[in-house]
């Protein structure tokens, strides 16, 4: 009987590889803009991010808004609050258990590179989670890369070869918000990973 073979992926669970390959591919860019162009506006607010990870965000995190992170992964929350601790708050904590953390509510909840990882089912229960600690008029942000039908083999290959096991097409992310969220807009996005450009889709749901 064969054995499995080791996949390199597992790499990234480790939280200063994870940092390293962030900036490598030129994610952390990417993710410096978001902040700059949606989380700013939030001044004085507080913000949830869902899969944090090991808190790459905080470092060009907004003084005046208040942060709270959460993931699975304890190894990443771990990290976080050793370095990050003393300006944010931090959470290991699945999908399904955010609402019994007993958070006040928030102006916003972003998940980067999140929904691609979960299922249906997950991402239903996260668009309900999200709905029920979101204050009204609050938003809930999400970017994942995606499928479409436009994109290169090259390109669409890259794509499959990430960690996330759901990767989807922008109108099936966002028929899963639409579940929780009747409006939810959509905004297709290209990012520089490595050598190559990758598609992302952008989705801004508001709680009426």
């Amino acid at each position: 009987m064969s054995l499995p073979l080791w996949d390199p992926r597992k790499l990234l669970e480790i939280p200063i590889v994870y940092n390293f390959f962030q900036k490598v591919v030129g994610a952390d860019e990417s993710r410096r803009e978001f902040i700059k162009e949606y989380i700013a506006s939030f001044s004085g607010g507080r913000v949830l991010e869902v899969g944090c990870g090991p808190a790459t965000n905080c470092q060009w995190w907004p003084d005046d808004i208040e942060y709270v992170g959460c993931d699975l992964d304890k190894e990443y929350i771990a990290y976080a609050k050793q370095r990050y601790g003393g300006r944010a708050e931090f959470y290991a904590t699945p999908v399904g258990g955010l609402v019994g953390l007993g958070l006040k509510p928030f102006d916003a909840i972003i998940a980067l590179a999140v929904l691609h990882h979960l299922s249906d089912d997950q991402v239903t229960k996260l668009c309900e989670e999200a709905a029920a600690l979101l204050k009204p008029g609050g938003v809930f942000m999400t970017g994942d890369p995606c499928f479409t039908a436009e994109q290169s083999r090259v390109e669409r290959f890259v794509t499959s070869c990430d960690r996330g096991r759901f990767m989807r097409y922008p109108e099936q992310y966002q028929a899963l918000l639409k579940k929780q969220f009747p409006k939810v807009s959509l905004e297709m996005k290209r990012s520089r990973l490595l050598v190559i450009h990758q598609t992302g889709v952008l989705m801004i749901a508001v709680k009426e």
